[in-house]
């Protein structure tokens, strides 16, 4: 009841997807976590959630100082621009060379070739995003890393695992503690501006229209 209407309607698809990704085979508990995009609209409630679900190092890419911030102050242990920084170099130096347990991803097109240099051996990448409807993946050194792949779209999870999502979200929203980051309120007459918004990449978080 105290959560606000306009964090309530974020949370059907970015607050599900980044549970989901988290809690599916096994969830993070004990497991360093990599994080794609960490100020986004999903990013942000996973890194959030990794640390309530008792991940033992959450790293997150971000692409500003702004945004470092802001995910730090979510809960990540270390944060990494990768516009600025080497973020293969940086998840082996906080994970002893050794890589990440799971990466959550945003963007397999765009990371995929980060993700066999960042995931450990027999890691697990979760993707529920791509830039690309089609795209290749090379099989030698895909077969040299050997990851666990799985793809989700929110949409279509069964009923058991929405369910699992659910009430492990509405446990959170009980202890109060979530940060629930709306980069932008508009009303409906200003659809077009919140699209551009969105499709500009300056919206730090989610964009909510408010509908009389």
């Amino acid at each position: 009841d105290s959560v606000p209407g306009e964090a309530g309607a974020c949370f059907g698809i970015p607050a599900l997807t980044a549970l989901h990704a988290l809690l599916v085979d096994g969830g993070v508990a004990g497991k360093t976590v990599l994080i794609a995009g960490g100020a986004g609209a999903v990013g942000h409630y996973a890194v959030q959630f990794a640390r309530r679900l008792g991940a033992k190092h959450i790293v997150a890419t971000v692409s500003s100082a702004e945004k470092a911030e802001l995910v730090r102050a979510a809960g990540a242990d270390t944060v990494v621009d990768y516009k600025t920084e080497n973020v293969a170099e940086r998840v082996r130096q906080v994970t002893g060379g050794r890589g990440v347990d799971r990466v959550i991803e945003v963007d397999v097109v765009a990371n995929a070739a980060l993700n066999m240099e960042a995931v450990r051996p027999g890691g697990e990448w979760v993707v529920y995003g791509s830039g690309a409807v089609q795209f290749t993946l090379p099989f030698f050194a895909l077969a040299a890393c050997s990851p666990r792949i799985r793809l989700f779209i929110v949409y279509l999870l069964e009923e058991a695992d929405r369910r699992r999502a659910i009430d492990t979200l509405n446990g959170f929203l009980a202890r109060g503690d979530l940060v629930h980051q709306i980069a932008a309120r508009l009303p409906l007459e200003r659809i077009v501006e919140a699209h551009e918004l969105v499709e500009s990449g300056r919206a730090i978080g989610n964009v909510v229209l408010s509908i009389d």
